[in-house]
């Protein structure tokens, strides 16, 4: 009995075991035919999604051909240049990236202003937010930023959307309005790290080097393993001459994150300290992470020079220039090594004369620098690094003929291509002055028949330019200077030709135009010249309050002109001391060492 109980159960369980392998291959064969069935899909999905992209190409070329047949034709009718069109779309351009860059952060911080909000009219709040969403979604960042002060408005106390409008506004370089935001922020959450950071930036951009400190330093207190405050508070000590402490807070902030900035920044401090060798291995890192970086490069090669590895120091020079042709230091960096020439080295008494002059000029004592400059010129008449600066002190003072005369004695000398275009604006920058708009017109047809470099160039149209419209004779071809000036800049001259055009469109009556390449000017470097010719513009075109603000920046600008004249000596000053370093190498006989 128990016998046949037991062969029962062996024959059930073997009837069990048969059925649930039969049970498993099916559910295999479902399963394996399921996945089939999704690759097939996956792969349906994966060439519709080619077809649309290649279907985009097609449309992105054809589009792009269009484009480039109405520039061909605006270009043919003179009524656009390829310089303005590439200036304005790149201007555009930038507009539509941070207005997603803002959109982009007010979404991550949506929901923590609206967790925040403490008030009675929450309903109107929410759809404030949502105006602000909607305009900013249009790519009307103003409106939706009008929105969120509104908002702001119904709730003080919000920290979260107090910092987002201060970021916003310090990003837009109104660092007046990002002032009072952040500090509300402060005032609130006196924890908030990013606004402690932002405001202690902000500080440091305002000239208040004390209360940057501060901030900085308790934003380092609230989290210590951010990249920025160290980085900071490294900017600053190195402004103020205490190395030391920079090198610190540097080198905390390339532990933190490496940013090649911040390695450059560093390899500066170790040159200044005389530690060329970890001034090279400081830019080498920089350069490492941003291969392109052409200061880096710049720097190396000078450190280089100062080991007389003169080879590599050439090679480094090369290529920053290669990186940015326009750049005048660089060329004159190269030019260097094909021999020295138009330069004679202050010795002697006329050094210690200009010497006097530039610490007077410095202190604002005008009268007593042009006395120590006149005093020079008598010791060396014909040294042009004495000429140069007397000239321009003189134009600054509004002493036209004498400005004129040393001018022209530069230009006798034959000089250097960056110290001849100092001495022809300076000139011409005189000429206009007193009126004579003939003979500024014809030194700069000099200027452009001895002198054919792109920089060279870029100055004598944008004088030009200058000239024709003050002229108002020719507006047409004071467009066309002005757009070629555009053209043969060099980036760090940029702001002058966009200043150029600007004026030139003010003349021509075209305010929305004038008003554009004015803030652009006035954005990559305010002067007291491209201020005033905003302000004015912006008053023809009907915006009197931003023109009111602007006329009150421009009051602050105490140096006279468009400011090229003081741009081009500070580069006059930058090579005159590479290439007196070289000099005194060649005095002391140094041959070169082998790296």
């Amino acid at each position: 009995m128990l016998s046949g109980v037991s062969a029962f159960e062996e024959d059930e369980i073997d009837d069990y075991e048969e059925q649930e392998d039969l049970s498993l291959d099916e559910h295999l064969l479902e399963r394996v035919s399921g996945l089939e069935e999704i690759v097939k899909r996956t792969a349906e999905t994966l060439r519709s999604m080619v077809e649309a992209v290649h279907k985009h190409e097609r449309a992105i070329f054809v589009n792009q051909t269009g484009l480039l047949s109405t520039k061909e034709i605006l270009e043919k009718k003179n009524v656009i240049s390829t310089d303005e069109l590439v200036e304005l779309w790149e201007s555009k351009m930038g507009e539509q990236m941070l207005a997603l860059e803002k959109k982009q952060r007010f979404m991550e911080r949506k929901d923590r202003i609206v967790s925040l909000f403490r008030g009675d009219k929450r309903d109107r709040f929410r759809q404030l937010l949502v105006d602000a969403e909607s305009a900013i979604d249009a790519f009307d960042p103003d409106r939706g930023i009008k929105a969120l002060e509104e908002a702001f408005r119904l709730d003080r106390d919000n920290y979260e959307l107090s910092f987002f409008l201060g970021e916003v506004f310090f990003n837009d370089g109104n660092l007046d309005r990002a002032k009072n935001y952040l500090e509300r922020t402060l005032e609130v959450q006196p924890d908030h790290f990013d606004a402690a950071v932002f405001y202690g930036v902000l500080l440091h951009e305002r000239q208040d080097l004390k209360g940057a400190e501060r901030w900085l330093r308790r934003a380092i207190q609230i989290s210590q393993d951010s990249f920025l405050p160290y980085f900071s508070l490294g900017a600053i000590y190195a402004r103020k001459g205490k190395l030391l402490r920079a090198q610190k807070f540097l080198e905390k902030a390339v532990q933190i994150e490496p940013i090649p900035q911040a390695y450059f920044l560093l390899g500066t401090i170790f040159y200044d300290k005389g530690q060329l060798e970890r001034a090279i291995k400081s830019f080498q890192s920089a350069i490492k992470l941003d291969p392109e970086y052409e200061e880096a490069i710049y720097h190396l090669g000078l450190t280089y020079l100062d080991r007389n590895w003169n080879r590599k120091a050439l090679d480094c020079f090369q290529e920053a220039l290669e990186l940015n042709p326009n750049k005048i230091e660089y060329q004159q960096a190269v030019k260097i090594y094909e021999g020295i020439s138009g330069h004679v080295p202050l010795e002697g008494p006329a050094a210690d004369e200009v010497t006097k002059a530039e610490t007077a000029v410095n202190a604002g004592n005008y009268a007593e620098a042009l006395d120590y400059y006149r005093r020079a010129a008598q010791a060396e008449p014909d040294n042009v690094n004495v000429l140069m600066p007397y000239a321009l002190l003189c134009s600054h003072l509004d002493m036209n003929a004498e400005a004129i005369a040393a001018a022209r004695r530069v230009l006798k000398e034959r000089p250097t291509e960056v110290v001849a275009a100092a001495a022809y604006t300076t000139l011409v920058e005189a000429l206009r002055a007193e009126g004579n708009f003939k003979e500024a017109n014809r030194a700069l047809e000099d200027m452009l028949h001895e002198y054919t470099s792109n920089y060279a160039k870029s100055i004598a149209y944008y004088e030009k330019a200058y000239n024709l419209a003050e002229m108002e004779e020719n507006l047409d071809e004071a467009l066309e200077s002005a757009q070629l000036a555009l053209r043969y800049s060099p980036k760090e001259l940029k702001q002058f030709p966009l200043a150029a055009l600007g004026w030139v469109y003010f003349k021509k009556r075209d305010f929305v135009n004038a008003v554009d390449f004015l803030t652009k000017s006035a954005d990559l470097g305010p002067t007291a010249t491209n201020l005033m010719h905003l302000g004015m513009a912006l008053l023809e075109s009907g915006q009197k309050d931003r023109a009111r603000a602007v006329f009150r920046k421009a009051k602050s600008f105490k140096a006279k002109g468009a400011g090229l004249e003081e741009k081009i000596l500070e580069q006059i000053r930058s090579s005159t001391k590479l290439i007196d370093r070289l000099y005194a190498r060649r005095r002391k006989g140094i041959p070169p060492s082998k790296p």
